[in-house]
């Protein structure tokens, strides 16, 4: 099959899982890599033009930014999961009802998001304890992003099915061209027609709305098979109910794990801008590290559900090993830069002469990166975890990730400041590994064909 459509499906349940993976991998990693890019470009041209106030009222808004889009996007991957199971089973009719009921739950949710969180925005950022000097700054940017959510989860509602069926190459084509576009309105916006930090997130809205319909016209064109129509959303309850509760289940684990870094954001934004500065350009390149982490997660997840559908359990533990093989060798990679690279880095995106913003981001990179290890055994076995079917052990491991950040930003930030933040993330990653180790090693026969009967098994 995927031959024939000539690269625009990639059947995951044949073939040498550690090429499969990479093969699917590589442009997700690359577009993640690019979005990174993006954010790091945003970053320094409002530093650069607008100054350290600017990064402020940016970095404030960060984590509650982050956990909208993470909310959303989690939906949208933990609902391409059944497209993925049917598209492993060769079922047509479950495939097409599957992508009904993803375009139309997904919509509900953006909705959703939108008006909620537009009408809260105030008392939120108030509740993070937004300085009085950015807030004004920091809420022109929140409301223009939140009013953007439809757009943004149109494209990754898109990239997400795409992404399903085997296709990660013309969501990085989509993400270029977006990119591109945003950094031209970025400059465009912030400099010659002075709009500050809003027109920042005004750019950020118009490239995202202008990916979201060049998305739409390709899977129109290309993708028949994907198509539906009113007998596909005539689906029962069950089938609606299952597909519900598996994009809430990762929507939550991503909102669970957010809630707990908008709660440490608040108390990063206690300790002043110099550090709200400095935490934003630490996690816009931390997170340019991270990259192959979030698409070697979402690959295993698609490998893993294409081959739990095909009913190809051992294939699944063979994916765990190559994934796991493929995250130790970028950790290399990822430490020579951080420890040769790292500073000027950290200098060139900020555009800052401050040294505490210096010096304090620079430190977060030095303790965070070389944690790595433990986390990436986390990402790829929770990845496993969400394709095969389990609900809430990466809800709970989600949860311990929460409950460390909470007890950091309430307690522990308070008493020994910024490097309590430095320490924070590694600390529960361990956590979150020994309990997503624990998890998979007690599901460790549904990973083996010799356990496993043909009727599918429901997972606990």
């Amino acid at each position: 099959m995927a031959e024939e459509k000539a690269g625009r499906l990639l059947d995951m349940t044949v073939g040498n899982p550690f090429r499969l993976l990479m093969r699917f991998s590589m442009p997700l990693f690359l577009g993640n890599l690019l979005q990174q890019i993006y954010n790091i470009a945003d970053t320094a041209i409002a530093g650069h033009m607008l100054g350290d106030a600017a990064l402020a009222q940016i970095g404030a808004t960060t984590a509650l930014y982050s956990l909208l889009t993470n909310l959303a996007f989690g939906m949208n991957n933990g609902l391409a999961l059944p497209v993925s199971r049917a598209f492993g089973a060769r079922d047509s009719e479950r495939l097409q009802k599957s992508v009904a009921w993803m375009t139309i739950l997904s919509g509900a949710c953006a909705l959703t998001l939108t008006v909620v969180f537009l009408l809260v925005r105030f008392p939120l950022l108030r509740a993070l304890q937004t300085p009085d000097d950015v807030f004004s700054g920091a809420m022109n940017y929140l409301t223009v992003i939140l009013a953007g959510i439809p757009l943004t989860m149109a494209y990754n509602l898109e990239a997400s099915l795409l992404e399903a069926v085997g296709n990660s190459r013309t969501p990085l084509f989509l993400l270029l061209f977006s990119s591109v576009l945003n950094i031209f309105l970025d400059m465009l916006f912030m400099g010659p027609l002075g709009m500050g930090v809003g027109g920042a997130a005004i750019a950020t809205v118009l490239a995202q709305g202008v990916s979201a319909v060049g998305g739409f016209v390709y899977i129109c064109k290309n993708y028949p098979e994907l198509r539906f129509g009113r007998r596909e959303m005539q689906a029962t309850r069950g089938f609606v109910g299952d597909m519900f509760t598996t994009g809430l289940s990762m929507a939550l684990m991503s909102a669970i794990y957010n809630i707990g870094s908008v709660i440490l954001q608040g108390s990063i934004n206690r300790l002043g801008n110099a550090y709200i500065a400095a935490q934003v350009a630490a996690r816009r390149m931390s997170e340019l590290i991270y990259t192959p982490g979030g698409a070697l997660g979402m690959a295993v997840a698609t490998y893993s559900s294409q081959n739990y559908g095909a009913q190809k359990r051992t294939r699944i533990a063979q994916g765990i090993k190559a994934g796991t093989l493929i995250y130790g060798v970028w950790w290399v990679i990822a430490m020579v830069l951080t420890f040769t690279a790292g500073g000027h880095a950290v200098r060139m995106i900020t555009g800052s002469a401050d040294e505490i913003v210096l010096s304090a981001a620079t430190r977060y990179l030095y303790i965070n990166i070389p944690m790595i290890p433990p986390m990436a055994v986390l990402v790829i076995f929770r990845g496993m975890l969400q394709g095969t079917r389990h609900r809430v052990s990466p809800l709970l491991c989600s949860a311990i990730e929460m409950a460390g950040k909470i007890i950091f930003a309430l307690w522990v930030v308070p008493v020994y400041g910024y490097i309590a933040v430095c320490i924070c993330e590694p600390i529960t990653w361990v956590a979150c590994f020994l309990f997503s180790s624990g998890a998979v090693w007690m599901n460790r026969r549904e990973l083996d064909d010799r356990y496993w009967g043909k009727k599918e098994q429901p997972a606990h």
